[in-house]
């Protein structure tokens, strides 16, 4: 199946009947501060926290019978690893998640919450446990359920953009937090199609700048070893049909810096009352400090989950 409009619209009612549609807020804050008007496309109050439940529908609401009664097997961070548990809870599949060892507590307790055999890796890294997990999943005769490499997955997360074309017009820029870029290539095809000016835009952190660095030397970095970063879902490289996905839909990508996370973290605490991730943060932090000047006036930043452990939050808070 080749990714495209028509795959988005046909995922959606699936993702409908299991996705929340979120707000879409004006923020007078983000707008103040950065001086485009800013609205923010809540993710972080989705079902199991973050976008991610939206393109495990997609894609596992295709499996044949076959393949739901064989299982399934992700590797994730943590929001992908919640998004497929819950979904496989809802539709009756197993479900194997891998993640590294150094996965937030409170991601790690939701994927078990939700029904999924977890594996844990010896090592911190991404590139690394997700190639375990793609050896584990051929072994065993089981479904692989990508959190990035699969236009189904991609489609799912088209279906943000579709919720915030319907609400506002005029959108000059969409700026959404890119690790694999699954969910900001599935955006920019619903932008190409309903909204051909606005510019999408994805946001790497500077810990782990793997889009940015494929763009700039024109090659896939298929892995990356990163630094220690709070943006673990982002972490790592992406595949090459990926990179060249990016290419065609997304028109820039920024990064970050990782030390100014937590500062955006607490600003969006302090004016939204809500708490977002350090993957979402880099979205908000690429704004705060003035880095899609040019882009346009009127912005819709994505923050793209809430998963955020209590002591993490406290701390970043307590520091910025």
């Amino acid at each position: 199946m080749e990714l495209s409009y028509e795959l988005v619209l046909k995922v959606r009612p699936d993702v409908e009947t299991r996705a929340r549609r979120t707000p879409l807020d004006f923020s007078p804050a983000l707008s103040d501060a950065s001086g485009h008007d800013v609205y923010v496309k809540c993710e972080n109050l989705q079902k199991t926290g973050s976008f991610k439940i939206r393109g495990a529908t997609a894609k596992m609401a295709s499996l044949s019978s076959d393949e739901r009664r064989r299982g399934v097997v992700a590797a994730s961070a943590g929001n992908h690893g919640q998004g497929v548990a819950w979904v496989a809870r809802d539709l009756g599949i197993e479900a194997t998640v891998h993640v590294p060892s150094v996965i937030p507590q409170t991601k790690l307790e939701a994927i078990k919450r939700f029904g999924a055999r977890v594996v844990v890796a010896a090592t911190p890294g991404y590139d690394r446990m997700e190639a375990e997990a793609m050896e584990a999943c051929e072994r065993d005769g089981k479904t692989w359920i990508s959190p990035y490499d699969d236009p189904w997955i991609m489609a799912g997360g088209g279906t943000v953009a579709c919720e915030i074309f319907e609400e506002i017009e005029d959108v000059e820029a969409l700026l959404i937090p890119a690790g694999g870029g699954g969910l900001a290539v599935g955006m920019g095809v619903v932008a190409r199609s309903v909204s051909p000016r606005t510019r999408v835009i994805g946001v790497n952190t500077s810990a782990s700048p793997g889009l940015f660095l494929s763009r700039r030397d024109g090659r896939a970095y298929l892995t990356l070893d990163s630094e220690p970063t709070i943006a673990e879902g982002l972490e790592g490289g992406l595949s090459a049909r990926a990179f060249e996905l990016t290419n065609r839909y997304l028109d820039d990508v920024v990064v970050a810096k990782e030390e100014r996370l937590g500062n955006a973290i607490a600003h969006t605490l302090a004016h939204h009352h809500f708490a977002i991730e350090g993957s979402a943060a880099v979205s908000v932090a690429a704004l705060l400090d003035g880095q899609i000047a040019g882009h346009g006036r009127r912005v819709v930043v994505v923050l793209s989950g809430g998963n955020i452990d209590y002591a993490r939050l406290k701390k970043l808070v307590a520091e910025n």
